[in-house]
């Protein structure tokens, strides 16, 4: 992808989009486009800061991994994001481990090179779309707390499930859901979601195929899943 195509790309992330092209050419300049095959670590949590990076195109798992190798996903990112952004910030080691699910381009800036551009270029937007990214990040890791401490497993899954199928009314496809990705989203083992699966299926709140997961009572997940104001279309 050439600069100007890619200044036209970045310019579709939220806080970048009143910048005209000139301005965003100077930010693209400033980084570099790479590529990572489906299943590659693009950076380690605790490894140096590998800088930020813009997700162009792909899927990317943001996990942490415990001490046993389980693996926790705080977030499934989709085109077109900045992620790792506290580390062009701040100069700090990666706060989690990024990898490819599908393969991805992405454009990444070094913690060096971003601050050169911050000084050369002070817009206030760089600096508030950074803020609105990390405030977002900051809630999105509340709510999980909120779910580890507060909700079992079952509610965690019903939570999940509706998340996922946005309030009902979309069916989850299990190819780009499996079982493994839906339990390290919500901090537990394939066994204990698969039980979880099985004990909606019998209480007739779902519909359970090898190939996809649809939500057939909505209100009654949202009760399990300790939602008050949940996002309901049926």
């Amino acid at each position: 992808m050439n600069i100007e195509n890619l200044s036209k790309v970045l310019g579709r992330v939220w806080h970048f989009r009143h910048l005209n092209l000139k301005d965003l050419r100077l930010i693209v300049s400033a980084g570099q486009m790479m590529r990572f095959k489906a299943g590659t670590i693009i950076f380690q949590e605790m490894d140096p800061s590998a800088g930020m990076f813009v997700l162009l195109s792909g899927r990317v798992h943001l996990c942490k991994i415990s001490p046993n190798g389980q693996e926790q996903i705080i977030s499934i990112i989709r085109p077109v994001i900045m992620f790792n952004e506290l580390t062009a910030i701040d100069g700090g080691p990666n706060p989690y481990t990024a990898i490819a699910i599908d393969d991805c381009n992405t454009w990444n800036i070094k913690y060096d090179a971003f601050h050169d551009l911050v000084n050369r270029y002070p817009d206030p937007s760089i600096g508030l779309g950074l803020l609105r990214i990390l405030a977002a990040r900051t809630r999105l890791l509340i709510n999980r707390c909120e779910d580890l401490s507060f909700r079992p497993v079952l509610a965690r899954t019903a939570k999940l499930l509706l998340d996922l199928s946005e309030g009902g009314s979309l069916v989850i496809d299990r190819v780009d859901h499996p079982i493994k990705d839906l339990s390290a989203s919500i901090a537990t083992v394939p066994e204990a979601i698969s039980r979880s699966l099985s004990n909606l299926k019998e209480e007739g709140l779902v519909e359970v195929t090898r190939a996809q997961i649809t939500i057939l009572d909505p209100r009654a997940l949202a009760r399990i899943a300790q939602i008050e104001d949940p996002l309901i279309t049926k």
